[in-house]
């Protein structure tokens, strides 16, 4: 790139940075200045079913069977996920700062391109371009061959499903976030409404003889079990970053976004622990400890031979429900990476009269669909999505203290409570999450730094392609 044209893309977006430090800082500023070029249409209690939504999977329905099995007993499971819920809420109160003082969708894109430049931010849009999508399609295969083992549904007529479901909620996407959002949000409460179902259902029945607490498998530490138990309940929780990604489309963010992340998180953390005492009431802490299909074993002694049709039906409809979700927040992770220079510029562009994304939703959505199309197969690369995502957690945890350094909280502004202990239980949820990953599953750990290495070269690649850079 030339010279004098590096100079003027330098100083074009050294004018940009003191341009969006000042909305950062200023409230009057951002007041009259929306940093935010889609319209904002989500109140307190929609957004706050769109985090519950993109939260809650069918996870729940198994890590209760693995954290009794690492506890060896009611009460520390309970208390491990108690624990778990602590640092997820740590990690959704940091991204609601974040959230308040940028309040534009992208989510970590956004957070990581403030603190710490393009590098980072690309690597993390990068990340997200090929694991985000992987999920989506791993969760709609869940919900179609589910629902295929009730239809007796050939593995063709599943795939074509799984494509038609994805392709439709993708097309209605871009033709209206707000209606999907909506439908998300309906999602959320049939969700809790299916949970709340389970529980209600399990205390119907008798309670179980007591029985003493068992040793954790090939654990003679508890705190080691109790600390893997923690770390199974942060699976279940993971999501909790989801509302960012929305940032630029809720009305008020200043106000709307930390109530809605305080109820969303306080719904989920409410519903967990109804399911785990549902449980631990229907069966006992060995069945619930050693059962492959925990709420399978539970729905069956309940309800008989039909209890397992149910549980089908909810992972089915549940998961399916999950892609509305995530068709609705993720393709704002390369959109944002877009409008901050360091993806192709079209990915940025908003349809004049939808007022949508459309070019970023079909990006996300196509590569879902060529996943689904595949057949499967890809399913080990879930494993790197924690993993993969870990150290930019870990990147924005440390970029909330840079940030606070660089410009305090103004006033009238949301400030995580109880600071810095919101960034310590940030960090705490990544250490956990990666010294488990790479002790437990070191090819995985392999994959994601695969994965972030390709994406450094990426960076160059484009860089020196003459891309616009901030820092």
């Amino acid at each position: 790139m030339p010279e004098s044209a590096g100079k003027a893309v330098f100083l074009s977006h050294a004018s940009q940075d003191a341009e969006a430090e000042r909305r950062i800082c200023d409230p009057a500023a951002l007041a009259v200045t929306d940093p935010s070029r889609l319209p904002r249409h989500l109140g307190v209690w929609n957004a706050a079913l769109v985090l519950v939504t993109f939260t809650i999977g069918v996870g729940i329905l198994q890590s209760p069977g693995v954290v009794a099995g690492k506890t060896g007993s009611i009460s520390l499971s309970l208390l491990a996920w108690v624990v778990g819920a602590v640092a997820a809420m740590c990690g959704a109160l940091v991204m609601a700062e974040l959230a308040v003082r940028t309040p534009r969708s992208g989510g970590t894109t956004v957070f990581l391109q403030n603190a710490f430049g393009s590098r980072a931010a690309f690597l993390f849009g990068w990340t997200s371009m090929f694991l985000n999508p992987v999920s989506a399609a791993a969760i709609t295969l869940v919900s179609v061959r589910n629902l295929g083992s009730i239809m007796a549904l050939s593995e063709s007529a599943q795939t074509a499903l799984g494509l038609g479901w994805v392709g439709g909620i993708m097309l209605l996407n871009m033709r209206s976030s707000r209606l999907v959002a909506r439908l998300t949000g309906g999602a959320g409460i049939f969700k809790i409404a299916a949970l709340i179902a389970v529980v209600v259902l399990c205390f119907s029945s008798n309670a179980p003889a007591e029985t003493a607490a068992i040793v954790p498998a090939k654990m003679g530490n508890l705190w080691i079990g109790f600390g893997l138990a923690v770390v199974a309940t942060m699976f279940a929780y993971d999501g909790w970053d989801g509302l960012a990604l929305v940032a630029g489309e809720v009305r008020e963010p200043r106000k709307n976004l930390p109530r809605a992340t305080l109820l969303g998180m306080g719904l989920i953390l409410a519903v967990y622990l109804a399911v785990n005492l549902g449980f631990f009431h229907t069966l006992t802490l060995g069945e619930v400890a050693s059962s492959k299909a925990l709420a399978a074993t539970a729905m069956g002694r309940v309800l008989g031979e039909s209890g397992a049709k149910f549980v089908t039906v909810f992972v089915a409809a549940s998961a399916a429900c999950t892609v509305f979700s995530s068709l609705l927040c993720n393709p704002k992770i390369i959109f944002a990476l877009a409008e901050e220079g360091q993806f192709f510029r079209a990915v940025a562009w908003v349809h004049p009269r939808w007022k949508t994304p459309v070019v970023a939703i079909a990006i996300y959505g196509g590569m879902t669909l060529l996943y689904i199309a595949s057949g499967g197969g890809f399913e080990r690369l879930t494993r790197y999505m924690i993993l993969g995502f870990l150290p930019f957690y870990g990147l924005v945890a440390v970029g909330a203290v840079r940030m606070r350094r660089r410009q305090p909280i103004g006033a009238g502004q949301f400030a995580m409570p109880l600071y810095p202990l919101p960034v310590a239980g940030m960090l705490f949820y990544v250490l956990c999450g990666l010294a488990t990953g790479f002790l437990g599953d070191p090819f995985a750990a392999a994959g994601g730094v695969i994965i972030l290495v390709a994406g450094a070269a990426a960076f160059e690649i484009w860089w020196r392609a003459g891309a616009p850079r901030k820092n």
